[in-house]
């Protein structure tokens, strides 16, 4: 949780990369008292989609 020390989990083999759909930001950043306003592709403005690797988002803090 935001504000708390993270310990790297201890990994014998495999990727230890993670990919957030947009659901789970949204629930993530709820979470931590954030509201998504917007979200990306790309740096160029692409509208976000499932299909995408990268996920950029806009939040206020609500």
């Amino acid at each position: 949780m935001y504000g708390e020390a993270l310990y790297k989990p201890e990994m014998k083999e495999g990727n230890p990369i993670r990919l957030y759909s947009l659901d789970e930001i949204t629930e993530i950043f709820g979470k931590l008292g954030l509201c998504i306003c917007n979200s990306f592709a790309d740096f160029s403005g692409k509208p976000s989609s499932d299909n995408d690797i990268q996920l950029l988002v806009y939040s206020i803090r609500e």
